[in-house]
């Protein structure tokens, strides 16, 4: 196995942190022709689910599985400020759907929906 040196006095970058987890993986991936263990689809896809999310709390924007169709994914990256734009479209929808809510029970729609 190749050797990962970390020097304690240094900040890697996301880049650098990337390709000592490749070195790392590669090494699993070469002893792992001495075991038998099989892992299931959802075993994978929560794996690399929290891979993401450990990667996500250190990264502006988010990383995440999109699902495409049954059983295949992307990883889809989305900046802060696309972030930003789909949690004003749900607190909108949510308004909206309470404005909505309280028109069926009182027959008037509130001034702020």
């Amino acid at each position: 196995m190749e050797r990962i040196n970390l020097d304690k006095n240094k900040s890697y970058t996301l880049a650098e942190v990337v390709e000592l987890v490749q070195k790392t993986l590669d090494a699993v991936k070469e002893e792992s022709e001495h075991c038998d263990l099989q892992y299931t689809p959802t075993d994978v896809y929560w794996l690399l689910h929290d891979m993401l999310r450990y990667v996500n709390h250190n990264v502006p924007g988010e990383f995440a599985l999109r699902r495409l169709e049954k059983g295949t994914y992307r990883v889809q990256y989305r900046t802060e400020e696309v972030q930003r734009q789909k949690a004003s479209r749900k607190l909108k929808d949510d308004v909206h759907r309470t404005a909505a809510y309280l028109e069926k029970l009182t027959g008037r729609r509130p001034s702020w929906g």
